[in-house]
Order: C-alpha cells, then structure tokens, then sequence
C-alpha cells in the first residue's frame, strides 16, 4: 500500500499495556448523549429499579440505537441535567440473555439489542450503519497511530481465540463482506500471531500490514488504496469485534470498555475496564479545572465539556492536557529546546529523539495563513488543505468540496503543524456535517 504524507508524534504521556483496576463507583452518571448519538427517547420514568442490560432510553434518529443499563440500580432523572443518574448499585454479576434464541435471522437485531451494532461504522459518513444494509468490506483496524489511543498489547492479552471468534461471527452475520485487518508493520509479532490464528480463514479474511506512521492505518485511506466503493466500506476496532464474540456467542451485552486515560499529566498512564457511565472525576488526577479532558486523541479527539459528569456510550480514550492559563514569559525569545517543530524551527531539531510534554497551549495567536505548504506536506489524502481552508473562509464551499473537501479524513495533522495556529480540522468538520446533513434532508 502507497502511503503518503502522515507524521511521527513523539509525545509523552502514551499508555501502557497495563489494565489498572478501578475503585468501585457509588454512582453512575450515564450521558444521554455522545458524538454520535442523543438518546432523546426515555424508556424509563424517575425512581424505577431497573436491571442490568435494561434499556434506558433510545436514539430515535438512529434506528434507535439503546443506551443500556451497564449494573442494576435505581433510576434519578432529576438530579443531573441531561445525565440518567444510576444510584443503588447492585454488583452482581451479568447474566448471559438468551443465547439460544439467536439465529442467523435475528443475529443484527440482537447486536442492537445489546449495544455492538453501534460499534459498527461507515467510512464515507462516519456514521453507524443502517441495519438493512450489507458491506461489501469490512476493514477492521487493530492499532490505531495517533498518540494515547488504546494499545492492541492491552486489548488483545489472552485474547486471540475470542478475537478470532468474533471475525468468524462477522463472517457469518456478512457473509459476502471481504474482511481486512490492518496492523501497522511495527506489530510484525502480533501481525504473525494474527496471520497464523487465522490462516484457516484465508479466503474471506485478509491481513493487511500498514506503514506504521500516523495516520496510515485509517480505514478510509486503506480503502482508497485498494479501490473499494467507500460507500460499501464499514469499519470496526478491536473491542467491536471482541464484543461482539460476547455478544453473539455468549448472549452478553456490551456494558463495559477498556479506556486509555492519558496524557502528560497523568502519572501512570494506562488502561482502565469501566462501565459505560464511570465517573469522569474519578480517572481524572486533582482539579478538572486544571486539566483538559479530550474524548479521543491529540489531533483527532474532542474537549469534554466541563457538564459532562461520566463516560459516555462511545467513548475509548481519554486524553488530558494541562490547562495553560498563564502566558509564557519571553514566549519570542524561546528557542523551544522542548518543542517539536515540523518546520524544524526550533532548537530541538538539535537535540536526539526525545518526547515533548504536549498542553493545550497554541505557542501563539491564530493569524493569516501564510501559505508554507506544511499541510499539504503532511496530509494523507494529498489534498490542499490552506486552498480548501481559504475557499470555506469566503463561503465558497462548492470550490472547496470541487478541491477535496469531501475526500478529507479528519486526521488532524494540518491543524497539528499550521504555523498560524489555524483550527482547519474544525472548520472542515463542522462544514463535512452542513453537507451530510443536508443531503440527509434531501433524501
């Protein structure tokens, strides 16, 4: 596979392989509400007892996708907005639910019914798929590049039976899909542990090794490269595909996640097991106001915002940032020996490999673009984002969806070496969602 452009990000702060243990909640505080989802349907009324796996409410608008019950306890509606406290909490045990009624029939409903279809996704909208449909590939990545997402050594430890286990149930719930697993080439131990676990399978399951700099395992990339129909390409992480062997060959729901909590400021950055709903406070170290909290990575992910109380239904990484709030003295005259630079302006273009301890600071005020090409040198998709920029910024957004717009893949990086500190992830997602939803409208 060609891969173009892309960028190594030595940041400090990465995960271990390790899964901490976590302290058991006293309450649950479930968002209605995520990047891709509103659970505006309530299915449950104030005070209720409800049991675990129970539905709690549903996205209408999404073929109504359930928000489920990760323990058992007792429903507050009142006492946080836009959140179903869960109080009471019971700790026993899940129960497997019916496993002996799933048929080759009603396989995707049961994947909704216990919440691993929403972990399926479409590479052309970013969006879940609609249960009617059939991929025709589906690309299952197992390492993902960009700094502080989970790492395959945690997700996968012990698990390679389970893993292959949930291919051969994809296979069998999409059985004309071709299924690719990527792996970055750095993996090539794994990648050979991968290979030889489903050799069997050779026929309808290939393994595709990636160039291991971000973002060359992207699915959208991938899919580019080998000419797919990005319209028949759906996309899957690890943990889909484990939960999904939970689900479909044990009957479990998929109630609870291993997220990456790191960042700089975390002092033992590793892997926590928690329930959908896990207080944020709790994976946080001293005062939310002084920490940055990103529901994803680095480049790609997004600010929590400070009402967000617990873990919402998708999330698999959090990422947390010291929060600058002071100017830095001299800011101009620092020749920036702890920076990385792409430009290799810095002084650090001196000194051997080392990793930076990333903030939120822009090291500078956003200004015009001024055209240095770095965006482009860097971008995956060989796009032109400064010209795709400048054409939104004066409302030309069928110029700029003539230059590429459309064929952007949110890696980030132009935003992550613009030398004028320009947002250009931002303003391309929010413009790539005007465009999708009024296609949706029309449709």
């Amino acid at each position: 596979m060609k891969f173009v452009g892309g960028y190594d990000l030595p940041l400090e702060g990465k995960p271990s392989d390790e899964i901490t243990s976590h302290s058991e909640p006293d309450v649950l505080y479930l968002p209605l509400f995520s990047r891709s989802f509103d659970y505006a349907a309530l299915q449950v009324e104030n005070g209720e007892s409800v049991t675990q796996g129970q539905i709690l409410a549903t996205d209408p608008v999404n073929f109504f996708t359930p928000l489920l019950a990760p323990v058992s306890g007792t429903v507050n509606l009142d006492k946080n907005e836009r959140h179903i406290t869960l109080e009471n909490l019971s700790s026993a045990q899940q129960e497997t639910s019916g496993i002996e009624d799933v048929t080759p029939d009603n396989k995707r409903q049961m994947m909704m019914r216990l919440g691993v279809w929403p972990l399926l996704t479409r590479v052309d909208t970013g969006r879940m798929p609609d249960p009617e449909r059939d991929p025709e590939v589906l690309i299952v990545t197992i390492a993902q590049s960009e700094p502080f997402f989970p790492s395959p050594g945690a997700l996968l430890a012990g698990k390679f039976d389970r893993f292959r286990a949930g291919l051969e149930q994809l296979h069998r719930v999409f059985d004309e899909a071709k299924i690719c697993l990527v792996v970055p080439d750095a993996l090539s131990d794994m990648a050979s542990t991968i290979r030889q676990s489903i050799k069997d399978n050779s026929d309808w399951v290939t393994l595709l090794e990636v160039e291991s700099r971000y973002p060359s395992e992207n699915p959208a990339l991938v899919a580019r490269a080998h000419e797919f129909d990005l319209d028949g390409v759906w996309t899957l992480d690890t943990q889909a595909v484990l939960a999904i062997e939970q689900a479909l060959d044990h009957g479990i729901p998929h109630l609870t996640r291993i997220v990456a909590v790191s960042g700089p400021v975390i002092s033992n950055p590793s892997h926590f097991q928690v329930p959908v709903g896990y207080p944020l406070s709790s994976l946080l170290p001293g005062k939310r106001e002084e920490v940055r909290m990103i529901d994803g990575g680095a480049l790609t992910g997004r600010t929590v915002e400070a009402s967000q109380l617990g873990l919402d239904s998708e999330c698999i990484s959090l990422t947390c940032l010291e929060e600058n709030t002071n100017r830095e003295v001299l800011a101009f005259a620092q020749v920036g020996l702890g920076k990385q630079s792409f430009s290799k302006t810095f002084a650090s273009v001196f000194k051997p490999v080392f990793k930076e301890k990333y903030t939120t600071a822009v090291r500078g005020e956003a200004r015009p673009c001024i055209s240095c090409g770095y965006c482009e040198d860097v971008c995956p998709a060989e796009l032109m984002p400064h010209l795709i920029y400048r054409y939104l910024s004066k409302d030309r957004l069928e110029d700029a969806c003539r230059v590429g717009l459309e064929s952007c893949v949110e890696c980030g990086l132009c935003s992550f070496v613009c030398l004028s500190k320009i947002e250009h992830l931002k303003v391309f997602r929010e413009e790539r969602r005007k465009c999708e939803d009024e296609k949706d409208s029309r449709e």
